[in-house]
């Protein structure tokens, strides 16, 4: 059996302005422009990340805040390219990395329904199949018609999950989003992964919290400053990445604080 997604050799470089200048006068930014241009530094988010998943497989990944986590993520949802390397893919991906992905705030949820499934290469039909399923799930339904923009970030949150979890794609890929929600929603959207995972569909699974990425997948991948330290079973991936980081402060598992390029 061929694997569902062959991660190879990936790496991802950002330009990153350096301006070592102090706080600057109206007149000297207005004149600025006359004098060397700042100098811009390489960070490289990824570096030479290989690994393979396949079919069915429920990873985890994990890692520090600035381990390229979510830069791999965006990589594989083609939301951003590598640098180098290449990704074989052998099925369609659902990706859900932040709250209103793929959703346009002037058309309502049913439109943005139909939209976003079709952005993810769902057929007409597919996404009537489970559009009842979709709205039931995300508890949205006396507001079907009201435009996206109206709807809070916890309504935008659970619609997004819904359309990702329900359409009928081979791999779903989640970020820490899912922290945003209340603890019921979060209870709601593990029992749907799980769901979703004993389907014999492919989920990509981000976040900090150890006793959910234990819960959920088999297998993880720990990521440290944007290189793959380890891949194997759950148990021995968070043993080693906790006592990886053992003095690390508490300010390191917490998820509000993740926005940095290479999250």
């Amino acid at each position: 059996m061929k694997p569902i997604l062959e991660i190879q050799g990936i790496s991802k470089k950002f330009q990153i302005q350096s301006n070592q200048q102090p706080y600057l006068s109206l007149r000297e930014n207005l004149f600025s422009f006359l004098k060397p241009s700042s100098k811009k530094e390489e960070f490289w988010a990824l570096k030479d990340v290989t690994f393979d998943v396949m079919p069915g497989d429920t990873i985890g990944i994990i890692g520090k805040n600035g381990a390229g986590k979510s830069t791999l993520l965006k990589v594989l949802s083609k939301i951003t390219p590598p640098t180098s390397g290449k990704i074989i893919s052998r099925g369609r991906i659902a990706s859900l990395l932040e709250v209103g992905t793929g959703f346009h705030p002037e058309l309502s949820g049913r439109e943005n329904i139909f939209m976003n499934g079709s952005i993810l290469g769902m057929r007409r039909t597919e996404i009537v199949k489970n559009f009842d399923a979709i709205v039931d799930f995300a508890g949205v339904e006396k507001f079907m018609d009201t435009p996206l923009k109206h709807y809070s970030s916890g309504m935008q949150l659970r619609l997004a999950f819904a359309v990702a979890a329900f359409l009928e794609n081979e791999i779903l890929i989640i970020d820490e989003v899912l922290a945003v929600g209340d603890a019921e929603f979060q209870k709601k959207c593990m029992g749907k992964m799980g769901e979703v995972s004993r389907s014999g569909r492919t989920i990509l699974f981000v976040s900090h919290n150890m006793a959910a990425v234990q819960l959920l997948c088999s297998s993880s991948v720990f990521l440290d400053n944007g290189t793959l330290k380890q891949i194997g079973q759950t148990p021995e991936i968070i043993s080693n990445y906790l006592l990886n980081n053992a003095s690390t402060k508490d300010k390191d598992f917490d998820i509000s604080d993740r926005t940095g390029l290479g999250n």
